[in-house]
């Protein structure tokens, strides 16, 4: 009984322990994954949106190609649409990624419902764009709000910038 006791402690310890770490370190560098300080501080499109958001991520990545390049991309994403682009067995339940442009993608509307569902009914709506250069989008309650930018390194890269805030 007492060995019990005593493995519960060390588990109950060591879980505690693992949260804290999470926390402390693995959490903050998630919700700003490959963005330095100028980018989180960076104004973007829909930074008015959410007032007081309880989770703001800003993540960026480099990308070897011209913003004009990249934007047929971004124009297409989304669950029942061309996909994410990530771990298709989480984010797509199985379903894979599309691996070209889709012209029947390539011309959004302000109101669009980029679809976060399986159905494709729920997810975030257009409601602000310039062709390549940036999209935002939003619940349209003023909750939730996630933006794409696309900043030019040089002739060949681009930084793509996609800050995300919400109010639970």
């Amino acid at each position: 009984m007492r060995a019990r006791s005593l493995g519960v402690k060390m588990v109950s310890v060591a879980v505690v322990v693992v949260t804290a770490a999470y926390l402390l370190y693995v959490r903050p560098w998630q919700l700003r994954w490959g963005a330095i300080d100028e980018e989180i501080e960076r104004p973007m499109p829909g930074d008015e949106i959410v007032k007081r958001p309880t989770f703001d991520a800003t993540r960026a990545i480099t990308i070897r190609a011209r913003p004009q390049e990249i934007w047929p991309w971004i124009m297409q994403v989304g669950m029942t649409r061309a996909g994410w682009y990530s771990y298709d067995l989480l984010d797509n339940l199985g379903r894979p990624s599309a691996q070209r442009i889709l012209p029947q993608l390539q011309n959004p509307k302000i109101g669009d419902v980029i679809p976060m569902s399986p159905d494709g009914k729920q997810g975030l709506y257009v409601k602000h764009f310039e062709r390549d250069r940036w999209m935002l989008w939003w619940d349209g309650k003023g909750r939730s709000s996630w933006a794409w930018g696309l900043y030019p390194v040089d002739e060949a890269r681009t930084r793509l910038y996609y800050p995300g805030a919400h109010a639970l």
